[in-house]
């Protein structure tokens, strides 16, 4: 037992501990990651020009995580709780449309970005050609008015098959006695969805929004792909990264931007957490 604990602990020093605290003194430098190239401690200078005119755009990458955040949250768990209700019996063909809602998740980033990307080619996608009927020509991903919905619609497309099944797993728990005494008091659908079901889903909704929302804080990778953080969807995580591997390659820079996401971060998850915690027990009370 106490072999597989130090295991464990070991590979959280290695790949937690040391990568955070090596990533937080990077960003006290003006490292580069370019051999031959000298590295000097630069203090908070890294942290004072995100926040001034010489900034990578740091200021307009929260705007753009805020809108991206609120989308995705939104829309996956409204979406996945109406899937959940629909897909909750265990029938062949609900079992199968659960299937087909899951996959997503086990396909890879950029199978999915690459998939997106054909389907939205603005020359020869199905999307253009449904589009070029209306006379309309968009440029889908190159588009800053198209570029932020769909990339959340993209990210919701991934995801949704575990904020699915979070609730499906929800709704299973409630006993059918609950409805049962709703429907002898002659409750609405709507009504018994609103004071027996959701009331009784808050767990789920607790699980599934703080997933949501710390997911797509830290999320770049999709974005990179598909538009690589132009067009209003540069995102903190997409600034990072261009930052600390783009043309700039400023490390340094790169890593102070992380470190600010993840006080971004922390500060967002806690009190949510605390909010919806707090919520499940009014309701469950």
């Amino acid at each position: 037992m106490w072999a597989g604990i130090a295991i464990g602990v070991g590979f959280f020093l290695v790949f937690g501990i040391v990568p955070t605290v090596a990533n937080l003194v990077i960003s006290f430098t003006n490292y580069s990651g370019l051999s031959g190239t000298p590295t000097a401690f630069t203090g908070l200078s890294n942290y004072t020009q995100l926040f001034t005119q010489q900034g990578p755009g740091f200021t307009a990458s929260i705007l753009d995580t805020i809108i991206f955040v609120l989308g995705v949250t939104v829309v996956q768990n409204v979406i996945g709780m109406a899937l959940a209700h629909r897909l909750v019996n265990d029938t062949k063909t609900g079992s199968a449309l659960r299937i087909l809602v899951f996959f997503p998740i086990v396909l890879g980033v950029t199978v999915v970005g690459i998939v997106w990307l054909l389907l939205f080619d603005p020359f020869s996608s199905p999307a253009a050609s449904f589009f070029g009927l209306f006379g309309v020509h968009p440029g889908f991903f190159g588009s800053n008015s198209w570029a932020m919905p769909l990339v959340i619609t993209v990210q919701v497309w991934q995801n949704l098959g575990f904020t699915m099944a979070v609730y499906i797993g929800a709704l299973k728990t409630i006993p059918a006695s609950v409805y049962e005494a709703a429907m002898l008091d002659g409750v609405t659908p709507w009504q018994r969805f609103t004071r027996v079901t959701w009331p009784l889903m808050a767990p789920a909704v607790t699980v599934n929004v703080l997933f949501a929302v710390i997911g797509s804080l830290i999320t770049y990778n999709i974005i990179y792909i598909l538009t690589d953080g132009e067009f209003g969807t540069n995102t903190l995580g997409m600034l990072a990264f261009n930052t600390a591997f783009g043309q700039t390659a400023d490390l340094g820079l790169g890593a102070a931007v992380t470190i600010a996401l993840f006080v971004v971060a922390v500060a967002v998850a806690i009190p949510l957490a605390a909010l919806l915690r707090s919520r499940e027990r009014r309701l469950l009370a």
